[in-house]
């Protein structure tokens, strides 16, 4: 999709994205934090994800996303290194790697982040099931996501919220306020943000063909 001036000079945003739609692992912005594409032995996918804890991003708990929910699938995190905190519904988990498998169900409102008491680096696995959705939490939305937000940055340019909330929208994922807001007034209010004003007036798309390989419908999960 062609961008217009009057869309740069409403919303800016970084006039050369970073090609990388394929590598296995890439890099978040401010080289906080490394996320490797990989698969389970039974064939499921998964991403580790290595939050660099002498990174001040990482240390000032700011290097995982904020609050949201996954509409149609449950979240799965493991840690093999360090320790993370999980926000689910209200209540803080510090988790290690001796607590195993944590699920966040779909529908759940929840954030993770760096725990403040980790000593090294957390470096922890994350996969959503079911898989194979058309829309869901998946590598596409991972590879933009991360993409988005390097260029970003490099562009010396704050990120789009409206861009973000767009991508979200792709995967079947909502951001949400700390406080209890219906299911459905968040799908609707996302959804206006998202198709309404991120890409009927701005331009903005749900997926760049720079960032993934699976811009065309394609899903790793």
């Amino acid at each position: 999709m062609m961008v217009s001036g009057w869309q740069l000079w409403l919303s800016p945003r970084p006039l050369r994205r970073t090609v990388f739609p394929s590598e296995r692992h890439i890099l978040s912005a401010h080289n906080a934090a490394l996320f490797e594409f990989l698969e389970h032995d039974d064939g499921r996918t998964f991403i580790r994800e290595t939050h660099y804890v002498d990174n001040k991003v990482v240390r000032d708990g700011l290097s995982g996303p904020p609050l949201h929910i996954h509409l149609l699938q449950s979240e799965y995190f493991e840690v093999e290194k360090g320790v993370i905190g999980i926000h689910r519904n209200g209540q803080d988990l510090v988790v290690t790697k001796d607590d195993g498998i944590v699920k966040v169900p779909a529908g759940t409102r929840h954030r993770f982040w760096a725990h403040a008491s980790s000593q090294e680096d957390l470096v922890f696995k994350v996969w959503a099931e079911p898989q194979g959705l058309d829309h869901g939490f998946d590598e596409k939305f991972v590879r933009n996501l991360v993409g988005y937000q390097r260029d970003c940055q490099e562009a010396n340019l704050e990120p789009s919220v409206l861009q973000l909330i767009l991508f979200a929208c792709g995967s079947a994922t909502v951001a949400t306020p700390p406080f209890w807001v219906p299911i459905w007034i968040l799908k609707l209010v996302n959804y206006v943000l998202a198709y309404g004003i991120g890409v009927a007036l701005l331009g903005y798309e749900e997926s760049y063909p720079e960032y993934s390989m699976y811009t065309l419908g394609q899903h790793f999960y």
